[in-house]
């Protein structure tokens, strides 16, 4: 279940990624799986409080999809995103979205996942199980070079986002579905627990 409040807060501002493990819909990790994952350079997403109030503002108000291209800058391992960028939309619905590509300088994409009930065809049985990549995400994120992905999901009764190295789409992108990582998502229980202030530095990495 979610750390204490004061725990929340700081994963709020700055999270370290957690290493692959198999979990529930995750592949089992090879040798040469392992190799992948230690051969990125970036291992870190930083997501900076004022984007994060902004995009679980808009996740909420949302009933379809939309793609959001993070931007922001790199020191050393760690990624901190700080600002947005809206590409053209060829096509949105509740469950899908197809944007046009990202420009350059994009650290992350970001898009929602509405809440509309329990679905039992996927085994969702709570919002928290909604903070997944499809096979559609999947084969995106794959296909794409951008170090990131994060999962907003919306219309909740508070904002929930999880996010994903490219690395970890790669390595279980056979799966049906990557559900979050135990240690790459945040739930808050209400919008208004989302402060603006500076973001503290991240914690060590862990491979």
């Amino acid at each position: 279940m979610l750390p204490p409040a004061s725990r929340l807060a700081a994963c709020l501002l700055a999270a370290a990624l957690a290493p692959l493990s198999p979990a529930r819909g995750q592949g089992v990790l090879t040798p040469a799986d392992s190799a992948i994952l230690a051969s990125q350079p970036l291992k870190r997403l930083v997501l900076a409080p004022s984007l994060l109030r902004r995009i679980s503002l808009l996740a909420a108000g949302l009933d379809r999809e939309v793609v959001l291209c993070l931007q922001g800058t790199v020191t050393g391992d760690t990624a901190l995103v700080q600002d947005l960028v809206m590409p053209d939309l060829v096509s949105s619905t509740a469950d899908r979205v197809q944007p046009a590509p990202c420009g350059a300088g994009t650290l992350a994409v970001w898009h929602n996942h509405p809440w509309a009930g329990p679905d039992s065809s996927f085994g969702v049985k709570t919002p928290e199980d909604l903070c997944s990549l499809s096979q559609p995400d999947l084969r995106t994120v794959v296909a794409d070079s951008i170090p990131f992905a994060v999962v907003s999901v919306g219309r909740a009764r508070g904002p929930i986002v999880c996010w994903w190295r490219r690395v970890q789409a790669v390595v279980n992108r056979h799966v049906k579905f990557l559900p979050r990582f135990p240690r790459q998502w945040l739930e808050r229980p209400s919008l208004a627990g989302l402060a603006d202030s500076a973001p503290k530095p991240p914690a060590p990495s862990v491979p």
